[in-house]
């Protein structure tokens, strides 16, 4: 019996290990592909369209954006933490989310009038309006999107995503062509969002019925209330920054420090984003399991650290040649603020996992209190860095995160659940050390004048990951995780045309019995 129990448990954890493999690559190649479709669509619409169209839509879609973060209300994810559902409790949460974002909806277009008085455009009443449909839209997709990402269907998010992005972009360029203005960017929204309804709800398999008491959901609505004030609070963490910096430092300023957030930012996110899609579900499943909850969230973590460490730690030691070559030399102002931001970023691969934690051990009180604080000590430290500008408040910012918020995040994530203090400690050490003689190495380098130009840079960033996995092979837990790394390549290289993919193809199991 035993020895079944082990052969079953193994053959588990080797499908959901695969199915989350393809999984992340389906949605980064989804993201790929939706990054290439926007910055073309930069440049061609940049073309079709006056300043004035982007302006307009850059008033209003931001607070239509805002109306479908609150609509949701964390029900999606309170749904994919969830592993036992009843589908009355599923179908409660269509039911609520759908009434919700028709009342969203409705105020919304009620709003439109008042939102052109504010900003003093009457030509903006009618893409509010539409935008207000554009919130219902996204609200009756908002479940079946939960229900396609907690049964593991991340092939066929990735196809939704592609094809809502492309189509997305043809109907824009198409209206610009024959009617320039703000409707061929609303319609990129519509069309996109329908799109995405209609993919969803056709993949899904999956129809709302008559949903469950009060009572039954009473905990999901606690859990997605938790995580909706998370949401919120990153919310304004996140863009308070720049109201401030704008308000009181002026355009000039506004525009060093968000470009440098971006550039900064945006490799992170394409790899933090897509594993963090698949990881929530995958760990959901296994939050009744310590040890493999454990040994899944372990294996993954190491991975990415091992992945972004060695980047981060040479866009700290490299900001302003950096910025010099991508940028230019007139945006050398923003290299000061991409110092201090990469100093917080230093911890955010770690850090940026802990939201698995907390939604997949549907500790949702606990994150939206996080939430809250972070917000709070964030906006504190804007404030008092304001003085001294943009650099001021990057700095501010990088200070507390690392002082305050990261102590306390590490505290709070870690005082229960099956992922402990001990074992983020574990986790960390050895990367720490790793980082530790990077950075030693990478400024050595740059004090002596090394990795001039674009050519210098690509060599600079080289000896950083080369560096890094030097450090790393010098411990136990590094060794493990350049082994796992090594095989993980070996096996997307070796897939296609295996024997293995060929019994996968012929039904037959891919587990071998022994």
């Amino acid at each position: 019996m035993k020895a079944a129990s082990e052969a079953v448990s193994s053959a588990d954890n080797e499908d959901l290990r695969r199915r989350a493999v393809h999984g992340t690559v389906a949605i980064g190649l989804a993201q790929v592909v939706k990054f290439a479709t926007q910055l073309l669509s930069v440049v061609i619409l940049a073309r079709l369209l006056a300043p004035t169209d982007f302006g307009l839509f850059a008033m209003v879609m931001p607070l239509a954006a805002f109306v479908m973060m609150v609509q949701d209300i964390g029900l999606s994810q309170a749904v994919v933490a969830s592993p036992h559902l009843t589908p009355a409790q599923t179908s409660a949460m269509f039911w609520i989310n759908a009434a919700l974002s028709l009342a969203l909806a409705l105020l919304f277009a009620i709003a439109a009038p008042l939102i052109a008085a504010f900003f003093g455009e009457p030509r903006l009443v009618a893409p509010a309006l539409a935008l207000a449909g554009s919130v219902l839209v996204s609200g009756l997709a908002t479940q079946h999107f939960a229900h396609l990402t907690k049964t593991l269907r991340f092939g066929t998010i990735a196809v939704i995503d592609i094809a809502s992005t492309l189509l997305g972009f043809a109907a824009a360029v198409a209206i610009a062509w024959f009617a320039p203005g703000i409707w061929a960017l609303v319609a990129s929204v519509l069309v996109g969002m329908g799109v995405g309804l209609v993919g969803a709800w056709a993949t899904a398999r999956w129809l709302p019925g008559r949903p469950a008491r009060f009572a039954e959901v009473r905990e999901l609505l606690r859990l997605g209330a938790g995580l909706s004030t998370f949401t919120l609070s990153n919310f304004f963490a996140r863009n308070l920054d720049n109201v401030m910096i704008g308000r009181w430092a002026g355009a000039v300023q506004l525009g060093f420090y968000d470009r440098a957030y971006k550039l900064l930012l945006f490799p992170l996110q394409q790899i933090n984003n897509p594993i963090g899609r698949v990881m929530v579900p995958v760990l959901s499943r296994l939050a009744d399991e310590p040890h493999r909850y454990r040994h899944a969230y372990r294996r993954t973590i190491r991975l990415m650290l091992m992945v972004t460490l060695p980047g981060v730690a040479f866009m700290l030691v490299f900001a302003a040649p950096l910025i010099d070559a991508l940028m230019g030399p007139r945006w050398r102002p923003a290299a000061a603020i991409f110092t201090w931001l990469a100093v917080a970023a230093l911890h955010q691969p770690m850090s940026a996992t802990f939201g698995w934690l907390f939604i997949s051990q549907r500790r949702g009180g606990e994150f939206g209190r996080w939430g809250l604080f972070n917000m709070v000590t964030s906006v504190l430290a804007f404030a008092i860095g304001l003085p001294w500008g943009a650099i001021g408040v990057a700095a501010a910012y990088a200070l507390s995160d690392v002082l305050i918020r990261m102590p306390v995040l590490w505290w709070w994530v870690g005082r229960s659940g099956p992922v402990r203090h001990r074992d983020l400690l574990s986790i960390v050490w050895p990367f720490a050390i790793a980082l530790a003689g990077t950075l030693a190495g990478l400024a050595g380098l740059r004090l002596w004048g090394g990795a001039t130009g674009l050519a210098g840079l690509v060599l600079a960033a080289g000896l950083a990951f080369g560096s890094f996995a030097v450090l790393l092979a010098f411990t136990a837990p590094g060794r493990e995780t350049l082994a796992e790394a090594a095989a993980l390549v070996g096996s997307r290289l070796g897939r296609f045309g295996s024997p293995e993919r060929r019994d996968r193809g012929s039904g037959r199991p891919a587990i071998e019995s022994r």
